[in-house]
């Protein structure tokens, strides 16, 4: 089986005759080339996106859900949740472990997590049991076996989530008043420890290429919006208003210019550490800050919106063609450390 070529070992984990580990092993001792190692730089690529037939597949399952838990909740909800919660699960059984198909497997994992943190909360109110931490524990704890059955990067990401939770529901147990006035400090806590846990698991990985990156890829997806936000709330800068029928937040003058430095920082950090994930998910407070900077010149909120998707959009292209040449030369001024990766190299994958 190790002389089977890198094209063979893809086929056969494909068609799921052999597990990701069993692959991996195949192509260290072969020596082959990992074929979904991305080169120094492309640490985003997206592995868990084969064709279009995925989008379409993932585009029904959310659907489904979202039917799904329209039901449940007209039929009482509560712990009825957890059979919807099983219901996912053998959806992801299915996707992910005999199909491979990462991106429905997604949307079934977070469905998963969702149904299950509902159906706990039910049970634990219907019986007894405790209160919120209890289903938080219970919440986790599926989870974490859902990761041992399902094995696919995200869900690393989705257990992080529910141990959040259990954290938050903890804290509000022991210190209710305290964790209530000083809400922001808290959710910036469980965010940077979130992006500790990513550091972690890009050490391990500097090159990006092992399923190591990839969990570090989600860990930083949802790191950042919790620290901005944690921040924003710590210092009081963010409101909620309603606008319409929705509530929306709402920031002014000199707000928009710390949310605005905020994302900067992020984008800088993101650049040394090679991480665009971090960027990403902090689209929304740029687009927020953007838009009431504009909206200070007493540009009405209908010009206001257009212009802050193109000056938004501009700076985003600008900073994706210029990545590479941007961090190269960001790289040459920080210390030598290993959490900053080296240079991009477009033969890396060659050198191999």
């Amino acid at each position: 089986m190790t002389d089977m070529t890198p094209e063979q070992i893809k086929a056969a984990l494909d068609a799921g005759i052999i597990s990701d580990a069993q692959a991996a092993a195949m192509r260290e001792k072969s020596g082959a080339a990992n074929p979904n190692a991305s080169v120094i730089g492309n640490e985003d690529d997206m592995r868990f996106l084969r064709s279009f037939s995925d989008v379409f597949i993932s585009l029904g399952l959310g659907l489904l859900s979202l039917g799904l838990l329209a039901i449940v909740r007209v039929m009482g909800g509560g712990i009825l949740f957890l059979a919807a919660a099983l219901f996912m699960f053998f959806m992801a059984e299915y996707f992910g472990r005999k199909k491979r198909q990462h991106l429905p497997t997604l949307v079934c994992a977070m469905f998963f997590l969702w149904f299950t943190h509902l159906g706990a909360a039910g049970l634990v109110s219907k019986i007894g049991l405790g209160g919120d931490i209890t289903a938080a524990m219970l919440t986790t704890l599926a989870m974490v076996l859902f990761y041992f059955r399902i094995r696919l990067p995200f869900c690393v990401a989705l257990i992080a989530i529910s141990l959040l939770y259990l954290f938050y529901a903890v804290l509000l147990k022991l210190a209710p008043s305290l964790v209530r006035s000083n809400l922001g400090i808290f959710v910036v806590l469980g965010g940077l420890v979130t992006f500790t846990m990513a550091l972690l698991y890009d050490l391990r990985d500097e090159h990006r290429t092992t399923r190591f990156a990839d969990n570090a890829f989600w860990l930083h997806l949802i790191s950042a919006p919790m620290i901005i936000n944690g921040i924003a709330l710590s210092m009081g800068i963010i409101s909620m208003e309603r606008l319409f029928t929705f509530k929306v937040p709402m920031i002014q003058g000199e707000s928009a210019w710390i949310i605005m430095l905020l994302v900067v920082i992020v984008a800088i950090i993101g650049l040394a550490i090679n991480r665009r994930a971090l960027l990403v998910s902090s689209l929304g407070y740029a687009a927020i800050a953007i838009f009431f900077l504009i909206k200070e010149t007493k540009v009405d909120w209908t010009t206001g919106l257009p212009l802050t998707l193109v000056v938004l959009g501009a700076l985003v292209v600008l900073l994706g063609v210029a990545w590479h040449q941007t961090r190269n030369r960001l790289i040459k001024i920080l210390p030598n450390w290993k959490i900053f990766p080296p240079e991009y190299d477009p033969d890396f994958a060659k050198k191999r």
